[in-house]
């Protein structure tokens, strides 16, 4: 017994037996459903067991949900518990006030060094600045303040390095 063909309903001879997309067509029946192209195995496209031509197969589209009252006024409320989340969160950590990371082994290593390094600079810097103008003897320490290094000498006296 011969199928009938899916478009027309009539039976398909095997001569002009098309078998695609779980279904039997006649030649002539296996057409793009929107323009009517005829169709081959080599050139249709099936969705939903049903066959087009490239040009008008269905995209997939996304659907998008309507702004309903509904769904506009969950909208409204997930923001608002939003807010109150961070103002929570932001009212608890108010009282707190900064917390002070320790430093790691390898930052007070380098810290150090640059210590080191700053205070060999400078004590060579006022070496040097005591030998070109006056008797080493003469001063007696140097300070900072603000980051101004100021010598003393035995009288009291102060100046700033060049």
């Amino acid at each position: 017994m011969n199928p009938q063909c899916a478009r027309c309903g009539k039976v398909v001879y095997p001569t002009e037996k098309v078998n695609c997309l779980d279904k039997y067509w006649h030649k002539g029946c296996f057409h793009c459903e929107v323009c009517k192209m005829a169709l081959n195995m080599n050139n249709y496209k099936g969705y939903e067991k049903k066959p087009y031509c490239n040009a008008h197969y269905p995209k997939q589209s996304f659907t998008t949900v309507a702004d309903t009252p509904e769904n506009l006024r969950l909208k409204q409320q997930s923001e608002l518990q939003s807010q109150v989340k961070y103002k929570r969160d932001f009212e608890e950590s108010k009282g707190r006030g900064f917390s002070i990371v320790t430093d790691t082994p390898e930052l007070q290593r380098l810290k150090r060094t640059q210590e080191q390094i700053s205070n060999k600079f400078i004590s060579k810097r006022i070496q040097h600045f005591c030998s070109r103008h006056l008797h080493d003897s003469y001063w007696k320490d140097y300070s900072e303040f603000q980051g101004i290094y100021i010598l003393f000498n035995t009288r009291g006296h102060w100046q700033i390095p060049s």
